[in-house]
């Protein structure tokens, strides 16, 4: 994550003044990360790995991802293959 330090957390406008450096460095290290693990498949996770995702639904048509905030209705079904067998 890098080095943290101490400091004051900006507000939503002096945030506002950074937001074009962040977005397009946030794009470049995104393809940077996907380049270094895109051929990878069928990984083991082990003990203490963690996994994030998000649920989101692309709209093709009309360029836009929205992120599904019903997670909590989605994330059973999902869970059910684990669930029936856990080794």
């Amino acid at each position: 994550m890098g080095l943290l330090t101490k400091g004051q957390a900006l507000t939503w406008e002096e945030t506002k003044k950074h937001a074009a450096f962040i977005r397009a460095h946030g794009v470049k290290q995104f393809i940077h990360n996907f380049k270094k693990v895109n051929d990878r498949r069928n990984d083991c996770l082990k003990w203490g790995d963690e996994v994030e995702f998000m649920i989101v639904r692309f709209d093709h048509k009309n360029k836009r991802v929205q992120l599904a905030l019903k997670a909590h209705d989605i994330l059973p079904t999902l869970m059910q293959p684990e669930d029936e067998n856990p080794e």
